[in-house]
């Protein structure tokens, strides 16, 4: 896994809200991983993103920060994309 942090403003970041962030402070990085993969990353659903996520990327990194989980995409050790799930705003 890679350490880097999203350090350049030209990365592309797509933010998720979700009414799941609460369980998901919870999960360990491989599952929200697997999270990331079937909800956002799968073949079916990918078309639905604006910034579209990268379809070839070879490492993620998952970092907490208050209010927000970071799951980064990598090529060759770059960030390459970032997907943000936020707490989704209540209504």
């Amino acid at each position: 896994m890679y350490s880097a942090r999203v350090s350049s403003k030209n990365v592309p970041s797509l933010t998720l809200p979700t009414t799941d962030y609460t369980r998901m402070l919870e999960m360990s990085p491989q599952r929200l991983i697997c999270v990331l993969r079937s909800a956002v990353l799968s073949p079916d659903r990918v078309g639905r993103f604006s910034p579209r996520p990268p379809e070839n990327h070879d490492a993620y990194t998952v970092h907490h920060r208050p209010g927000c989980i970071d799951v980064l995409l990598h090529v060759e050790g770059r960030v390459v994309f970032c997907c943000k799930f936020v707490p989704a705003p209540e209504y």
